[in-house]
């Protein structure tokens, strides 16, 4: 619900909905949660994705977690930045697709951001962090550039 209501500040908003939702999960689920790539593989095979995600909320290290999303509207873009309270990860592995795992049941949700929803897509420091841009949106508020 949280990217729909952000989405609607940005002139295509059903451009960037998906985008936001793929970058809060991961932050829920992988940074959070702590939630390896192959374990969420194993998981979802084995139908156990979502019984895991609601026991892990459960527990005492996981369970005061937040993630934050930062929005900020400047004068000729959007910029959200979300931040979870992982350890972070390797995220240069995920920007673009992977032909290693292209048959996985998951594992393309940055690159579908990146690609599809945001003009520009960064992480930062150990990747508890990224910023999602998108541009041109002066004349969608009647800014003059």
């Amino acid at each position: 619900m949280l990217s729909h209501c952000l989405a609607q500040s940005c002139p295509e908003p059903e451009r960037v909905i998906q985008g936001l939702q793929e970058l809060m999960i991961n932050a829920v689920e992988h940074g959070n949660l702590g939630i390896s790539y192959a374990e969420k593989g194993e998981l979802m095979l084995s139908g156990a994705w979502l019984d895991e995600i609601q026991r892990r909320l459960s527990l005492p290290e996981f369970n005061r977690r937040f993630v934050m999303v930062h929005f900020q509207r400047l004068p000729d873009k959007i910029v959200f930045t979300v931040q979870d309270q992982g350890d972070g990860f390797d995220w240069q592995d995920f920007m673009d697709f992977s032909p290693e795992r292209v048959f996985d049941l998951h594992g393309r949700g940055i690159a579908m951001a990146r690609l599809t929803s945001f003009d520009r897509l960064e992480y930062q420091g150990n990747g508890n962090t990224v910023s999602a841009v998108v541009n041109g949106v002066s004349s969608f508020y009647g800014f003059e550039n």
